[in-house]
């Protein structure tokens, strides 16, 4: 298959090429990285005390 210039496409572009196979991140398993306490503060600060039409729930 050809590209719009005219040249060979990579088979990796194609669709199916890695039908079958299992992903290569399958089964790894990530460490949470929640937000520190100055990281909150820093953007409850940044938000600002008044509603807007977006969010002012309760």
């Amino acid at each position: 298959m050809l590209d719009v210039a005219g040249r060979r496409r990579s088979p990796a572009t194609m669709p199916g090429f890695h039908a079958g196979r299992p992903p290569r991140n399958k089964g790894l398993r990530y460490p949470a990285d929640p937000p520190t306490v100055e990281e909150i503060v820093s953007v409850m600060r940044a938000a600002g005390d008044r509603c807007t039409v977006s969010g002012c729930a309760g």
